[in-house]
């Protein structure tokens, strides 16, 4: 009998330790997971803003020289503006380019804008240039301010030290 209870002693033993291997190699491999995981995250955020900060930047070179319509670019600008963290610095005045693109959000666009008649169409498009005209140097100094600054969050989101 005392050798049957040293088998079963050496089997729980057994039991024991392996359960106890198992559970460290499951922890590493799950640490391994979550660490690709981060990783892949990270790529995807990455490139993710590295996408919006490139936009940024054509869409400030042809407001910059008149290639686009400055309400499509604000509206633009400020939906790409609202995809980067709130907490990027250093922090920049662009309050012109969103209200702008708040004001243009009333004229109908897309099949909203084809359904209206060609009077209705040429009356949102003469009040929208008479906005344009208006906003033109506040918003067009908006995205000079925008500009300056975009090298600098370049270097601070892709870098990873905003998050």
């Amino acid at each position: 009998m005392a050798i049957a209870g040293q088998v079963v002693l050496a089997i729980v033993i057994g039991l024991l330790i392996g359960s106890v291997l198992g559970l460290l190699i499951w922890k590493a491999w799950m640490f391994r997971h979550r660490k690709a995981l981060r990783l892949a995250e990270q790529e995807r955020s990455v490139a993710q803003y590295t996408h919006i900060l490139d936009s940024l930047e054509v869409l400030c070179r042809a407001v910059e020289q008149k290639q686009v319509e400055l309400s499509e670019a604000a509206i633009r600008i400020s939906a790409l503006l609202d995809s980067l963290p709130a907490d990027i610095s250093p922090k920049v005045d662009v309050a012109a380019i969103h209200q702008f693109a708040e004001t243009c959000q009333q004229f109908d666009r897309g099949e909203g804008r084809k359904g209206l008649t060609s009077r209705a169409r040429h009356s949102q498009d003469n009040y929208r240039w008479q906005l344009e005209d208006e906003q033109a140097f506040v918003v067009g100094e908006a995205v000079q301010r925008l500009v300056t600054v975009l090298p600098s969050w370049r270097s601070v989101l892709l870098s990873g030290s905003s998050r």
